[in-house]
């Protein structure tokens, strides 16, 4: 992915962008980790992601669903429509969502410590 996604991706800003992974287990891996640090510097390491847990992160709570919708919606069948669409998605997103998500994160993260790591429904 860094060596080449990232390069076809953003050209030569590449090397600026910064790398978040999920929690899988290679991307925690010492060896993945001590890679990214000489290979690509710009990026969060594990021991600042958050935890395990799509309940409290608010782009898995809130924002991605959302967003897979609209491109549903849009059936993007080429490159340049499908950044076309993530562009028309991005112009018109509702702020109020985003605001909304982030401002519940504490009560989620709160909530999941109360059960202690399980998963956690919120409305």
């Amino acid at each position: 992915m860094v060596k080449e996604d990232l390069p076809h991706l953003y050209g030569r800003a590449a090397k600026e962008v910064t790398v978040h992974f999920d929690s899988a287990k290679s991307h925690a891996a010492k060896y993945t980790q001590n890679w990214m640090k000489v290979n690509h510097p710009r990026f969060v390491p594990y021991y600042h992601w958050m935890a395990k847990s799509p309940d409290v992160a608010p782009l898995d709570y809130a924002i991605n669903g959302i967003l897979k919708k609209y491109l549903a919606d849009r059936k993007a069948t080429t490159i340049p429509g499908l950044s076309k669409v993530i562009q028309d998605v991005r112009t018109n997103f509702d702020l109020r969502i985003i605001r909304k998500s982030l401002s519940s994160w504490q009560g989620r993260v709160q909530k999941m410590l109360d059960r202690k790591g399980d998963h956690v429904e919120i409305d």
